[in-house]
């Protein structure tokens, strides 16, 4: 049985090839649907196709027996995050001048907003998460997304969706010293460990240097302890690899005169990493113990700390998978941070 919903004749005209795949997610067909999203989230679109994607989607999207709408959500939110990494929208710039098409997305994408802000408040746990994500890359709209995000934060009671909440709100904060002081507030509340957790995330990506010292350590727990995050981080869309892989990325943003403690619980987690945990931690081991080193220093100049580490690199299966790394290892001259 096909659905009776459709897409307005306007956008039907304009680009029958990424518009007949819309129309297709509204059919009763699950193997289809599936098919379908595959190839949205898949395909290279051009902007003016991406334009037209979105534009499509928020016609369908209030339509609550849509099927899939979480992730059709997390669809939007993919073009509105590649969008600012491709403009650096996040940090205030914008396009070049005569840049049409990541324009034209970027006004479809605004459109929605009253819808975005809609959604964040859906009953369906799954969508709101989803909501949630794309709402965190539109930082055009934090005059508007602020207030409620706040709110939410206050008013909901899933421990998953709160992570994403402070996650959202770290994203979009800027300057804003409130949002900041909610962040530093639930590093120390009777919060869930995923809620701490993404508060210490927020303020590492925010404060850099100024991140307070529990939130450095609650990194450093989470790459000790990963079991008591780690299903709930897999589920949030802003993993990216692993709680221990990410987390240690973080680490590398910070100043490596504060995470010295952190060279023994690094060294540890690398003898039982996977492939991507081994190439982040070892590259955050060599950023703690190698980063000031100079060009040209012998090897048997160097100290404990960077003997130990080059042994732990070596005998770690998974680091020796890393080659990239690991070659890089072998060359002096790619030891120093410069």
């Amino acid at each position: 049985m096909t659905s009776e919903k459709k897409i307005s004749a306007t956008a039907a005209e304009t680009s029958p090839m990424p518009l007949s795949l819309i129309q297709q997610l509204t059919q009763d067909d699950l193997p289809l649907r599936s098919a379908t999203l595959y190839q949205l989230f898949k395909r290279d679109w051009s902007g003016e196709e991406k334009a037209l994607l979105v534009t499509a989607l928020l016609e369908l999207l209030p339509q609550p027996a849509l099927p899939d709408r979480a992730a059709l959500v997390l669809f939007l939110a993919k073009l509105a995050r590649d969008r600012c990494r491709d403009w650096s929208a996040l940090s205030g710039a914008v396009a070049p001048s005569g840049s049409q098409r990541p324009l034209s997305l970027r006004s479809a994408l605004l459109r929605g907003l009253p819808l975005y802000l809609k959604l964040i408040e859906a009953s369906e746990p799954q969508l709101r998460l989803s909501s949630l994500y794309l709402s965190a890359w539109l930082p055009e709209g934090r005059a508007h997304l602020l207030p409620v995000l706040l709110r939410r934060l206050e008013e909901e009671e899933e421990a998953l969706l709160r992570a994403a909440l402070v996650l959202a709100l770290g994203q979009l904060a800027g300057d804003q010293q409130q949002v900041r002081a909610h962040l530093m507030i639930r590093l120390q509340a009777p919060e869930a460990p995923i809620v701490r957790l993404g508060a210490a995330i927020a303020l590492v990506r925010l404060l850099r240097t100024k991140t307070p010292m529990r939130a450095v350590r609650l990194l450093v727990r989470a790459i000790a302890h990963p079991q008591a995050v780690a299903y709930e981080y897999d589920t949030l869309p802003w993993a990216r690899h692993s709680v221990v892989a990410d987390s240690s990325e973080l680490l590398r943003l910070l100043p490596r005169q504060r995470l010295q403690f952190a060279l023994p619980v690094l060294l540890e987690a690398l003898a039982s990493a996977n492939c991507y945990e081994a190439l982040s931690l070892a590259r955050t081991l060599l950023y703690l113990g190698f980063a000031s080193q100079r060009p040209g220093v012998s090897c048997q100049a160097i100290t404990p700390t960077q003997q130990a580490i080059l042994a732990a690199l070596r005998t770690s299966l998974s680091a020796w998978q890393a080659g990239e790394l690991l070659k890089a290892v072998e060359t002096q001259s790619q030891l120093s941070a410069g």
